[in-house]
């Protein structure tokens, strides 16, 4: 034990007279000497590139960080913490931490160094990579970048959902927006199982399609339109699309834009990976179907005065689809509607809203769902006269799920759930119940 301590006494002591009798130029020399005749390269990310911030380095914080307890070596000292617009943990290395990446089957050797700079009272901050010179182009073309890559998936799968909306009156959207805590997920969504799959894949196709969509020419968004009477679960498919992507929502309430230079406006200071949802676009503004003759005639159009302005159709329609939807990627656009043929055409045409969504009454297939969901059951002696029921009325999921979240009891609950379903069937007899259509996906059509 006494003749280690002498001997990290030694190394210490010769270090220190290196430093101090050896000139700056000569170790310089003799480094770089070495480096000549070693097999491994080091190369340096610091926290600046060309006075602005490293975005580099900034990806390898979280890339590094996340990999810490994963790699085969886990650094002495990591740094952890978290703030309000991340869901979990972030970790880190401490300073002078080391940390080995295997990268197709290499050895990337990282290591974390700060020093404060006194005359610039500012701490600098660098990592360190080392490997073997055979890999440097692999380096170069392919860590290096599935770095960055890695870094952002981490990011976004990492950030809090946030709510924006322009219904303070102001052009603008809210300064700081709200997390969106909202519980709904594709797995607790009350609708048919099949099109639920085939929305999830449409999304998928969607967020997985960078590449494509710029080798087509287009911008990478994708438009829904969401149609059907109330309380079939449009809001709530929205909400189960923003949790399912992790994309903020920015809710537009046309009514409060004073103009189309408002409205483009907005639409720029959208962030990536968002949904720009209308709720009853039908009825923001005066958008009528030119198709169905709803525009007033002039004699009926009430003269607006010269301040009073408001959203064109021509406006919305180069917001969402001109030459400004370029500015920006991977958006998804939301319209709702209870009364999809009062919309203009020009505004459901493929580019704009590119599939509809048509959420009808409560099927079977959704009942068994709720049920599921609110009674933890999944099959019942009373089902086969609930489904007969629901074939026979318009019912609504909403109205299905207030009925069974009155009675936990499941015996009670479906009982009651009936009783309700004939009430409404003996009313429907009074008159002729409106057509629907079931619950479907169709493609938009196509436009010029």
């Amino acid at each position: 034990m006494g003749s280690s301590l002498s001997l990290i006494a030694s190394v210490a002591i010769l270090r220190s007279s290196i430093n101090d009798f050896v000139p700056q130029e000569m170790q310089s020399f003799l480094q770089e000497l070495a480096s000549r005749f070693s097999s491994e390269l080091t190369m340096v990310i610091s926290d600046s590139h060309e006075e602005s911030k490293n975005h580099l380095f900034h990806a390898l914080m979280m890339y590094l960080g996340s990999n810490a307890f994963s790699t085969s070596t886990v650094p002495r000292r990591i740094t952890v913490g978290k703030n309000e617009n991340i869901k979990a943990l972030t970790y880190g290395l401490d300073r002078n931490c080391k940390i080995v990446d295997n990268f197709n089957g290499a050895d990337m050797k990282w290591s974390y160094c700060s020093e404060f700079n006194s005359a610039l009272q500012y701490e600098v901050k660098w990592y360190e990579l080392r490997f073997h010179k055979r890999h440097a182009s692999m380096v170069r073309n392919k860590y290096l970048p599935y770095i960055i890559e890695m870094a952002k998936k981490i990011k976004d799968q990492n950030r809090v959902v946030k709510f924006y909306t322009t219904r303070g009156g102001r052009d603008g959207w809210s300064f700081k927006g709200i997390n969106l805590d909202h519980p709904m997920t594709f797995d607790t969504l009350a609708m048919d199982g099949n099109l639920k799959q085939k929305v999830i894949e449409d999304l998928e196709r969607f967020v997985k399609g960078k590449n494509y969509y710029r080798k087509i020419g287009k911008v990478w968004k994708r438009g829904y339109l969401l149609y059907g009477p109330p309380g079939t679960g449009k809001s709530s498919l929205i909400a189960a699309m923003a949790n399912y992507l992790n994309f903020d929502i920015y809710s537009l309430n046309l009514s409060a834009v004073s103009s189309d230079s408002s409205l483009e406006s907005l639409l720029l200071h959208m962030s990536n990976r968002s949904i720009l949802v209308v709720e009853d676009i039908d009825c923001s503004v005066e958008l009528q179907n030119r198709q169905a003759g709803d525009c007033p005639s002039d004699h009926d159009k009430t003269p607006r005065k010269p301040q009073e302005k408001a959203v064109t159709l021509s406006g919305l329609l180069n917001a969402i689809d001109g030459l400004l939807s370029c500015c920006g990627d991977e958006r998804v656009i939301v319209f709702t509607t209870n009364y999809k043929d009062r919309i203009d055409p020009a505004l459901l045409r493929a580019g704009r809203m590119d599939l509809h969504i048509n959420l009808s009454y409560c099927t079977f297939s959704t009942f068994k769902q709720l049920a599921a969901t609110y009674l933890d059951i999944w099959n019942h002696d009373l089902f086969p006269r609930i489904e007969k029921l629901i074939s026979e009325v318009q019912v609504s999921p909403a109205e299905v799920a207030g009925e069974l979240m009155k009675i936990r009891n499941p015996e009670s609950s479906l009982e009651s759930l009936s009783g309700f379903l004939e009430c409404k069937r003996e009313a429907a007899k009074s008159s002729a119940p409106p057509t629907s259509v079931p619950e479907g996906l169709e493609d938009a059509p196509g436009g010029a």
